[in-house]
């Protein structure tokens, strides 16, 4: 499943201090991170939400290995991947706090607030993906095929003009495939060369992606058709 994101880091207004109290003994940076997952096709309908606060003090934060450390913590348990907080978040956080704790409008501030919001933008091939994530949720789906099914699969190479290249001899195996033009596994397009194999219920694949799935799964990821298990 392809997705994008859009990052969004704002300032909100510095009467947050007055929430902590009166005495502040130091200056603070006070972050609050959203994540939200949306639909390509309707941006209304969202998938998933994480929504994380915290707050410290400003000088420990505006070290990159302090920073780093907190937005980790922070997003620990959101499935966010460690490159994309190192490449991405510390970078883009760590630039906006510096740049909030240098601005003339903030002297005196005690709290800067920052408002981190990522939108994941989860783009669907039709109904292929749902259909995908249906089955690798559905407990009933992991149990895999058998060893000879597997080795029994017709493997040739795509080419653009509907016919099939036997990794062997050539010979046209256009009829025993389906018209789609792209994996359902992995939901890239076939090109010229690439090693695709047909499924017994004519359902054409990239072969090392439907292997790897068969592996895990007996049932084809379109029509749910059974292979063999052991």
């Amino acid at each position: 499943m392809a997705s994008r994101y859009s990052i969004k880091i704002t300032q909100e207004d510095c009467g947050f201090s007055e929430h902590l109290g009166a005495n502040i003994p130091h200056s603070l940076l006070h972050i609050d991170l959203g994540i939200r997952c949306i639909s390509s096709l309707n941006q209304d309908i969202t998938f998933e939400i994480f929504n994380r606060s915290g707050t410290g003090r400003r000088d420990v934060f505006l070290s990159e290995e302090n920073a780093r450390n907190i937005i980790h913590s922070m997003v620990a348990d959101s499935g966010v991947t460690r490159e994309f907080v190192d490449t991405v978040l510390v970078p883009d956080i760590l630039s906006h706090a510096r740049y909030a704790d240098s601005l003339h409008v903030n002297l005196g501030c005690q709290v800067i607030r920052l408002r981190v919001e990522i939108l994941v933008d989860v783009s669907f091939d039709d109904e292929i993906s749902e259909l995908v994530d249906e089955l690798l949720t559905s407990s009933v789906n992991f149990k895999p095929a058998s060893k000879s099914s597997i080795e029994s699969l017709k493997r040739a190479k795509y080419w653009d003009d509907d016919h099939c290249l036997p990794l062997k001899k050539r010979r046209n195996l256009g009829k025993d495939f389906s018209s789609r033009k792209g994996c359902a596994v992995c939901l890239d397009e076939f090109f010229n060369g690439n090693e695709i194999t047909s499924m017994p219920c004519g359902h054409v694949y990239h072969y090392g992606c439907i292997v790897e799935w068969l592996e895990t799964s007996h049932m084809c990821p379109l029509c749910r058709y059974q292979m063999s298990i052991n």
